[in-house]
């Protein structure tokens, strides 16, 4: 399954809006973890990868694909396919959050439509206590 998560970054980020984005997306992982979803860096380490400077990460053995990242310096084009698998809800909060704290600087799309981010809207739901509302172009 080729199911793929876009995004363009059309500004520099922010040292200061990068490490809100970097707090929160240590407590989408964190959250997710204790819900069993089996995350590592995508480079065969048990941690993803979240500092100041950069996030990465990918789910564990089977249930990784590709490796999710942004660091403080992209700009331009990427793209993460997860496959659909499970740490898809962690891509997929990440990018709602990223969208929150980076606004008009990033843009979202995305192989699937707005539903079917429900597992990441489930999780950013449960970790920040709001209710996202669209992030895809």
């Amino acid at each position: 399954m080729g199911y793929t998560h876009y995004w363009t970054v059309k500004e520099e980020l922010t040292r200061e809006k990068f490490i809100t984005w970097a707090e929160g997306v240590q407590v989408i992982v964190e959250t997710a973890v204790e819900a069993g979803i089996p995350l590592g860096n995508g480079l065969g380490e048990d941690a993803p990868e979240i500092s100041d400077l950069v996030i990465a990460f990918n789910g564990v053995g089977n249930e990784g694909h590709e490796t999710f990242g942004i660091t403080i310096d992209d700009e331009g084009f990427d793209f993460c396919k997860t496959a659909a698998k499970p740490y898809d809800a962690v891509v997929t909060a990440s990018l709602i959050h990223a969208k929150r704290i980076f606004g008009d600087a990033i843009e979202i799309k995305s192989d699937g439509n707005w539903d079917d981010w429900d597992s990441g809207k489930i999780l950013y739901e449960t970790v920040f206590d709001i209710q996202p509302e669209s992030v895809l172009q």
